[in-house]
C-alpha cells in the first residue's frame, strides 16, 4: 500500500508539477508531493557503504517546496551581500559555504535546510535505482567537469523538475549530524549516488561545499 501511495504521488507530481519563485533569492521552487520511499542502499547497489544500510521504509507526510536547482552565487549574494565561491559565476552554485552559512541562507530566505530523508525521497523522485538517469546525462562529476562547477541546470532533471541533485556541489541537509548529500564535480562515480553520504564537520568550507533550500 505504501509503494503504492508512493507511485501515486509521483505520477500526480509529473502531471501537475507546481513551481513557484521565492522573491527574496529569485529562484524557482518545486513543489515535492508527500509520499514514501526506501531511504538508504538500493536494491543490487555494490557501491553503499555501512552508513547506507539497512535500508528503511520512510514516509514523508507533508509536501514542501525545494530549490530546482542548487543555490547560485547570484541568489547567494543577493541574499547575503557576500560569495564565498572559488569558481565565480552567476549562475554556478555558490561553493565554500559551511553548514552554518547554509542554513543562515535558508533561514534568511524564509525556509530551512532539507532533512536527509526530504533530500533523498526528492532526489529519487520515485526512482529505487541508485540514480535517477544515466550518470553523464545527470550529473558534473570527477569525469566530466574538468576540474570546475558548472551552471546550475545544465544537465537532464529528475521527475519531479529538480536539477543537480547529484554532481555540481555537494548539498547540506538540516538534520543535527550536518551531512552533505549527492556528490560534486570532483566525485567519482561510486560516490554520486543517492543514497551516499558525507560527514564532514559543519563548520568546514570547500569548493564542492553547496546548499539548496526548502522554501516554507
Amino acid at each position: 500500500m505504501k509503494v503504492l501511495l508512493a507511485a501515486l504521488a509521483i505520477s500526480w507530481a509529473l502531471g501537475a508539477q507546481q513551481v513557484k519563485t521565492n522573491p527574496k533569492d529569485g529562484l524557482a521552487y518545486v513543489w515535492i508531493p508527500p509520499g514514501s520511499f526506501r531511504m538508504g542502499c538500493s536494491p543490487g547497489d555494490t557501491e553503499c557503504r555501512a552508513d547506507e544500510s539497512p535500508a528503511t521504509e520512510i514516509a514523508i507526510p507533508k509536501g514542501f517546496w525545494l530549490g530546482q536547482t542548487p543555490v547560485t552565487q547570484k541568489a547567494y549574494r543577493r541574499v547575503t551581500g557576500s560569495n564565498p565561491s572559488n569558481f565565480r559565476g552567476d549562475n554556478r552554485p555558490v561553493e565554500q559555504v559551511s553548514w552554518e552559512q547554509a542554513r543562515s541562507y535558508c533561514q534568511a530566505i524564509g525556509g530551512r535546510l532539507p532533512t536527509e530523508a526530504e533530500w533523498e525521497y526528492a532526489a529519487r523522485a520515485g526512482v529505487a535505482a541508485p540514480r535517477y538517469g544515466k550518470l553523464d546525462d545527470i550529473a558534473w562529476y570527477v569525469k566530466n567537469s574538468g576540474g570546475r562547477t558548472h551552471d546550475a541546470g545544465q544537465k537532464k532533471p529528475n521527475a519531479f523538475g529538480l536539477f543537480d541533485m547529484l554532481g555540481n556541489v555537494w548539498e547540506w541537509t538540516g538534520d543535527k549530524a550536518q551531512t552533505l548529500r549527492g556528490g560534486s564535480w570532483n566525485s567519482y562515480p561510486m560516490v554520486v549516488r543517492a543514497s551516499s553520504r558525507y560527514w564532514p564537520e559543519g563548520r568546514m568550507r570547500y569548493w564542492d561545499f553547496g546548499l539548496r533550500c526548502v522554501a516554507e
